[in-house]
């Protein structure tokens, strides 16, 4: 009796997509990194739109205080200073981004060649079923012919 379609190598298919699944974790996550260092650098810009603006204000006041302008200074360096290592972290996060995507694309490959040699097998193991059915009902047409026949032979005798 015929058994029903076994793809021997759904271990391996299941591994493969536990890998895949893996990676796209990993990309996630390095997605999640490059936004959270994005939004630090919108927060340092907005730090230092925000310290340019009382800088501004102040030295449009009459009396302007050399402190106030220099600790404004002091800190806009500060600001620059930490834009520039968080453009730095950013680009570190691209390219684990970018190392993280090329594993995945290269992960759901490996994915997709097994699961088209699983789709070819299926339509194999089909097509096999379709060949036996059709011989079987062959067999069964053929059989009731000859004995059609045969019934025919002996009325024609009888008679």
């Amino acid at each position: 009796m015929a058994r029903g379609f076994q793809f021997r190598l759904e271990v391996v298919r299941r591994v493969r997509k536990q890998a895949q699944d893996a990676q796209r974790r990993a990309v996630g996550d390095a997605v999640r990194a490059v936004r959270k260092v994005e939004g630090r650098i919108a927060d340092l810009k907005s730090d230092l739109d925000r310290s340019v603006r009382r800088s501004r204000d102040a030295r449009m006041e009459r009396w302007v205080d050399v402190f106030s302008l220099r600790g404004h200074q002091m800190f806009q360096a500060r600001v620059h200073r930490h834009l520039h290592e968080a453009a730095e972290a950013l680009s570190q996060r691209q390219g684990e981004l970018d190392a993280e995507r090329a594993k995945l694309a290269e992960v759901t490959s490996r994915l997709k060649a097994i699961e088209k040699l699983r789709d070819k097998r299926w339509a194999e193991y089909v097509k096999g079923n379709e060949k036996r059915e059709q011989a079987a009902y062959d067999e069964a047409a053929t059989s009731q012919f000859i004995r059609q026949r045969s019934a025919a032979r002996l009325e024609r005798m009888a008679t």
